[in-house]
């Protein structure tokens, strides 16, 4: 059992060792970098794609063009005659 421990605190060690050099923390910070330009370049890509996309809807003809109800109350009353006895 303590060789296993004595060897997993080696590998401790190398990560700890490894991750202190600044040539590793440069090439990360510039991988987070070109990360985030990347994604920020979609997301502003996608906002422009959506309000095209909604400025060409609502210059398209669409299914209810043509029809109004100006002329006609929302709710009519019904004429209901009575039959004669």
């Amino acid at each position: 059992m303590r060789p296993a421990v004595a060897f997993l605190l080696l590998l401790q060690a190398e990560q700890a060792a490894a991750l202190a050099e600044p040539q590793l923390c440069y090439i990360l910070d510039a991988i987070l970098f070109l990360y985030g330009i990347v994604l920020t370049v979609l997301y502003c890509r996608l906002k422009i794609q959506v309000r095209k996309a909604a400025v060409a809807c609502e210059k398209s003809d669409g299914i209810y063009t043509g029809l109004s109800t100006r002329n006609q109350e929302t709710y009519e009353t019904l004429k209901h005659e009575k039959p004669p006895q």
